[in-house]
């Protein structure tokens, strides 16, 4: 045999590093769990905020009875600052000396009604 030069003797590849079919599982699972996580958030921030809208409207319908205690007026407008309304309507029950004070904020697709009601001495 005749020697030509060349080796012909492969040597075998190093088995540090990744496969391809592992680096895409890896890929698979952290697009699944960035996925699954900003689903979560979104989700809370949207919870969140509408207990801040509606925990906002309950305050300032509160705010809207106690001035309608001291001074029982109908009215109707919008709050300063917001973009919410309000409607103030006094109800007096018939012979029995009770007064129904209702107050009810809207504004921002969402409507809440608070009612109270005084008994007259």
């Amino acid at each position: 045999m005749k020697d030509t030069g060349y080796n012909l003797m492969v040597e075998p590849l190093s088995k540090s590093g990744f496969t391809l079919l592992e680096i895409m599982i890896a890929l698979v699972l952290i697009g699944t769990v960035l996925t699954t996580v900003l689903y979560t958030t979104n989700y809370h921030a949207e919870v969140l905020y509408e207990n801040i809208l509606l925990t906002e409207m309950y305050l300032l319908a509160k705010e809207k009875i106690a001035e309608m205690e001291l001074n029982p007026l109908e009215s109707e407008g919008s709050i300063s600052g917001t973009e919410l309304n309000y409607k103030n309507t006094i109800n007096n029950i018939a012979e029995t000396g009770i007064t129904e004070l209702r107050t009810t904020i809207s504004g921002y697709d969402r409507e809440i009604t608070l009612r109270e009601f005084i008994v007259r001495k």
